[in-house]
């Protein structure tokens, strides 16, 4: 009869100590991802069965999820995080969140720690909105993975991404229904996905209701674009109405600028931001509508997802979740704060417009 292989085989065609086999085996323990691979390939190769055993949670889990994100300032990161923590906690897990600071290399460096932690799954979190290649397989180690905000170029993965599209057609929609005629569009980078699907929802809607923008310019996230933005529009011979800007740092400097040179905003001209960061929106005159990413919303939505995955039911495409244009002074003087409750927080989610 052949013999049976034992952990002690496993470990030392692994060159490593039983312990470790074991910690490889179980999924516990502090040991590298490239370990872990290794003493698991063995043992597949071996044909090796683990006797079965107790883990901390009695199913071979740590309730841990592992989110790893580029964003350093944690203007995307933290409300997704929030939101993720919320449905985790309801099912008895935790995340631990990893800063790649935009390096793919600590991307799967970071990925490789969380996977020797044992974690359960894994969110990927970026902050551009442009699809990304998925992970390596070899640093995923098998791990249910989520992408959020960034989504994945694999059909067969599962990502949450913002509708930037249908925020695009609600600025248009709403700055149509105020009256609106001349509208600019001032976007970012024109290589980001968000300006492409963002003026793509805005001129359809413009097109469908009989309407041109009556101008279309891009460039950088900043302040500074949306200063040298407006000068452009003021060198015009016919001035705008409006400006859809594709973000809140360019519509704060269109503000700005605006307001130098004596045009009233919003009566003279309405402005509208994108990501309603409360720091750009609301510690300012006008304070600045905009529309929310809902990244807490996001986050949960993405939490769940990976839950689901993990407990082998996982979900496969790209999940839109829909932006809530929340309106503030820059397009109607009578409104001194936000009057729109937060949607995520409860069942009386309402239109602000």
């Amino acid at each position: 009869m052949a013999k049976k292989v034992t952990l002690h085989d496993i470990a030392i065609a692994a060159n490593v100590a039983d312990s470790t086999a074991s910690k490889a085996l179980t999924g516990t323990g502090r040991i590298s991802a490239e370990t872990r691979r290794r003493v698991r390939d063995i043992a597949a190769q071996f044909g090796y069965a683990r006797p079965a055993t107790k883990t901390r949670t009695g199913n071979g889990r740590t309730g841990l999820i592992g989110i790893v994100t580029p964003d350093r300032n944690g203007r995307f990161a933290l409300p997704l995080l929030a939101g993720a923590e919320r449905a985790l906690g309801a099912h008895n897990h935790a995340a631990l969140l990893m800063i790649s600071q935009g390096v793919p290399a600590l991307e799967r460096s970071h990925i490789n720690q969380l996977s020797a932690q044992g974690v359960d799954g894994l969110i990927i979190a970026g902050n551009t909105c442009n699809a990304r290649h998925p992970i390596d397989p070899r640093i995923q180690n098998g791990l249910p993975t989520v992408y959020a905000y960034d989504p994945s170029d694999d059909p067969a993965d599962c990502s949450l991404i913002c509708d930037n599209e249908g925020a695009g057609r609600q600025a248009a929609e709403y700055l149509l229904g105020i009256g609106r005629r001349r509208i600019a569009i001032v976007g970012g980078l024109d290589f980001f996905q968000a300006t492409i699907d963002r003026e793509r929802g805005a001129l359809d809607t413009l097109r469908m209701a009989g309407a041109a923008p009556l101008l279309v310019i891009n460039d950088r996230w900043s302040e500074d674009w949306g200063e040298r933005a407006a000068q452009l529009l003021l060198e015009r011979d016919e001035m705008p109405d409006a400006v859809y800007c594709l973000n809140d740092e360019i519509a704060r400097g269109m503000c700005r600028t605006l307001q130098m040179h004596g045009h009233r905003v919003p009566q003279d001209i309405a402005v509208i931001g994108h990501d309603n960061w409360d720091s750009v929106c609301v510690n300012v005159h006008p304070t600045l509508t905009s529309f929310d990413n809902e990244l807490e919303t996001m986050g949960r939505r993405a939490a769940r997802h990976l839950l689901d995955a993990i407990n082998g039911r996982p979900h496969h495409g790209v999940f839109q979740v829909e932006s809530r244009l929340v309106i503030r002074e820059s397009t109607d003087a009578t409104r001194h704060e936000c009057t729109v409750p937060d949607g995520a927080r409860g069942s009386n989610r309402r239109r602000a417009w």
